[in-house]
């Protein structure tokens, strides 16, 4: 019996990490594992390799010697990066790939301030914990994934929608017809179901199943809505005397934003500044891509600094970018409750619509199982 509960729950928490790293590959924070994708960290972390972290907010005290996972800002254009802190500083932490000769902010690259971190690598004893081909196989499953969706996609005459944004589609639609189809299909077998003994006693509760995915979806979501967020301060007085701007003229300055390392469209919404204005307060960026707009704010008196912080929220596009930003202008946190809704309602439709609304009974007569049920008694 004791062995029983121990494949079993053995087997529950591998299912339940493996579905969190994916989650976090779709939406680009890293939750329970990462990878690298060069050379840079050899040989603590080999190309290809996944490693254990820790979310920043629960790692503790950072400091020289951790790996850490954060945003960069020049480092190939931005995005994740993942090097060791080698120096502290009072403007950031000065950081370096262990196979590197030298350090990012020798290339360029700021010193990374707190709010850059989004991650630390679990390291025990002073050795990170690496995981052997886990971003070689993660970069394949891509591969396939982005095949499946342009075959379903086309299927449902929707390949004109940007890749990012067709899984959200698929979801739905997906889901809908699963559910559809499972209440047809329940009601066509109620009688029969009534005639039929059952020498088992296993059931599986379509309830409890929902609730586990919308847990396992929802929580890395949230993050990835919540914790990237961040500000952005710009000295417009360094910036007219570089750019030789007399005072009251305006001063052009750019705002990124990045996406490269989730697949899936994000919305990045800049509150306006005290002072100046954003072109574009809003930005659509699809996974795989970074987007920017132009901030514009006055010079001020020659020999005074002036620094104009600009705050950037990120919403999840499972709606039209139109309604999110309305809703944002109402309250942020409304926005991150209907997103929620909508990504509750397309879990929903999909585990029910495939397991039904009511609980299934595993049968030992039957040779008819489905996926599902016949998973769970190989299990057993």
């Amino acid at each position: 019996m004791l062995r029983t509960y121990l494949v079993r729950g053995l087997t529950v928490l591998g299912f339940v990490l493996v579905l969190a790293f994916v989650v976090g590959a779709l939406i680009g924070q890293p939750i329970l594992f990462s990878f690298v994708t060069s050379g840079s960290m050899s040989p603590t972390i080999q190309e290809g390799d996944g490693f254990v972290v820790v979310p920043s907010q629960l790692a503790g005290d950072i400091g020289e010697g951790d790996v850490i996972v954060f945003e960069a800002k020049e480092i190939q254009g931005g995005g994740l990066t993942t090097h060791r802190i080698v120096e502290e500083t009072e403007a950031g932490y000065i950081t370096r790939g262990d196979a590197n000769p030298f350090t990012d902010q020798d290339g360029g690259e700021p010193p990374v301030t707190t709010d850059q971190i989004v991650a630390v690598a679990l390291q025990p004893g002073g050795d990170v914990v690496t995981i052997p081909y886990l971003g070689t196989v993660v970069l394949g499953s891509r591969v396939v994934t982005s095949n499946v969706l342009t075959a379903i996609t086309s299927v449902l005459g929707i390949e004109d929608i940007d890749e990012s944004r067709q899984a959200g589609t698929v979801l739905l639609v997906s889901g809908i017809s699963l559910f559809v189809l499972s209440l047809v299909n329940g009601i066509r077998t109620r009688t029969t179901r009534e005639r039929t003994r059952s020498r088992g006693r296993e059931t599986i509760d379509p309830r409890y199943a929902a609730l586990f995915f919308i847990a396992i979806v929802l929580v890395p979501a949230n993050a990835a809505m919540v914790l990237p967020n961040t500000t952005h301060q710009v000295s417009v007085g360094k910036l007219a005397e570089t750019g030789d701007i007399e005072p009251g003229e305006n001063v052009d300055v750019t705002l990124s934003a990045s996406n490269e390392d989730a697949l899936v469209t994000m919305l990045v919404v800049f509150d306006p500044p005290d002072e100046g204005t954003v072109n574009d307060p809003w930005l659509d960026i699809p996974g795989g891509e970074v987007a920017s707009t132009q901030m514009v704010a006055p010079a001020p008196p020659a020999g005074e600094n002036r620094v104009i912080t600009v705050s950037e929220r990120r919403y999840i596009v499972v709606l039209p970018p139109t309604v999110i930003v309305s809703l944002d202008e109402r309250h942020p946190l409304l926005a991150i409750a209907i997103i929620n809704i909508v990504l509750t309602f397309g879990i929903l439709t999909v585990v029910l619509g495939l397991l039904g609304v009511r609980k299934q009974r595993v049968r030992t007569a039957d040779r008819d199982l489905s996926f599902l049920l016949a998973l769970k008694r190989k299990l057993r």
